[in-house]
């Protein structure tokens, strides 16, 4: 059996070789990257290089680390107490512009309803009017009436 028979053109390698292919450009393209040793290429459980110790500048860098995580997150708290503040500022003006309001409208209320019972009051005289001039038309629409009216203009004219 030939082994590249498909593969006239292709030189079969050695490993080595290969090793040096997958820390090509390609490779660096595709982001294969080692944890221990920062190198393209290979990844930590294949890495030749032995761990890196963990001296005074890798606990200074950790603590730099630390330290950015911990201004980073204490910049975002004072954001968050500044959005804070302007929003219970933002709430305490509206409180008092909605008590201003309340009052005023109180007031109107207040003028509104004094004017609601003077025409109420106003009202029931006229109605007690109307109800006097509904009995008066309805007394002078009577028969008892009409001959009362004659007998007195009989009498204004002398006819009695």
């Amino acid at each position: 059996i030939n082994r590249n028979a498909g593969y006239k053109s292709q030189r079969s390698g050695n490993v080595v070789r290969a090793r040096e292919t997958v820390g090509s450009s390609m490779v660096q393209k595709s982001g294969i990257q080692c944890y221990n040793c920062k190198e393209f290429g290979h990844v930590a459980r294949e890495c030749q290089k032995p761990k890196r110790a963990k001296d005074a500048a890798y606990h200074r860098e950790k603590m730099l680390l630390l330290e950015m995580n911990y201004d980073s997150e204490q910049i975002d708290q004072n954001d968050e107490d500044a959005n804070l503040a302007k929003e219970r500022e933002l709430l305490a003006s509206l409180i008092e512009k909605l008590k201003s309001e309340i009052e005023d409208f109180k007031n109107k209320n207040k003028s509104l309803k004094e004017a609601n019972n003077k025409l109420s009051k106003e009202n029931d005289l006229l109605y007690a009017d109307f109800k006097k001039s509904q009995a008066e038309l309805k007394r002078r629409d009577s028969i008892e009436y009409a001959s009362e009216m004659e007998l007195a203009c009989a009498k204004v004219r002398g006819d009695f």
